[in-house]
């Protein structure tokens, strides 16, 4: 029989700065090398191993054999769900250059969450599926199915929503550390991020996990808000 959830054990493997920069770059639903990891937790390649060894006995990580080379990502959606709420409860770390106040600032503005939306752009993107009634008013960590009817209409073709398979929920609430109110995590989500990928309204920014709204995201996106 198993008792409480022991929260010592995430906690204590979170519990250092480079293992917290690690499972922070690892939060754009990567697959990424050990020896890139290091480069990002600023510690050495040895270091590095032993930090990610911590984190895979903990569950936070998987590690992925190709070649001779690892590549680690995180355990599943919740382990993101997790980290992204820590997040919007931690004091911000002091910025020291004007690289990492660009890397802040476009995080902020734009970036993904495990496989789906966050920052400015998530919160956004939220405000306009509950507006349309595409979602009900969004719980953290709660799932929610899709109202029936299932919705239709440009905001959905747009958005590329479809109606939900198996069993992952269909919406769920990510506590965003951005506005500290919660985007849209789930099918949804992951089926929006892959839409406006496709459709190219957004485009990866390299070395990290912000994405940039183009000038066709923001017209179009613009245009929906208009019709609510």
């Amino acid at each position: 029989m198993s008792g409480e959830p022991d929260v010592s054990v995430p906690a204590r493997a979170l519990g250092d700065p480079a293992r917290a920069r690690i499972v922070s770059a690892l939060l754009g639903d990567r697959a990424i090398p050990a020896g890139e990891l290091a480069r990002e937790a600023g510690v050495s390649a040895s270091t590095a191993s032993e930090h990610l060894r911590v984190l895979l006995d903990a569950g936070i990580v998987v590690v992925q054999h190709r070649g001779r080379n690892r590549f680690f990502r995180l355990s599943n959606a919740e382990v993101a769900h997790a980290i992204e709420a820590l997040q919007s409860i931690a004091p911000r770390a002091e910025v020291r250059s004007l690289r990492q106040h660009g890397v802040s600032e476009a995080l902020r503005a734009a970036r993904t969450c495990y496989d789906h939306l966050a920052g400015d752009l998530g919160l956004r993107i939220a405000d306009v599926l509950i507006a349309a009634g595409v979602v009900s008013e969004l719980q953290i960590g709660e799932p929610s199915s899709p109202p029936e009817p299932f919705p239709d209409g440009p905001i959905v073709a747009a958005f590329g929503i479809q109606r939900p398979e198996g069993h992952r929920p269909w919406a769920r609430g990510c506590l965003d550390w951005t506005g500290r109110r919660p985007h849209v995590a789930g099918q949804i989500g992951a089926q929006i991020l892959g839409a406006l990928e496709s459709q190219a309204w957004i485009t990866r920014r390299p070395g990290n996990r912000a994405v940039r709204l183009t000038d066709v995201g923001a017209a179009r996106l613009r245009e929906l808000e208009s019709m609510l």
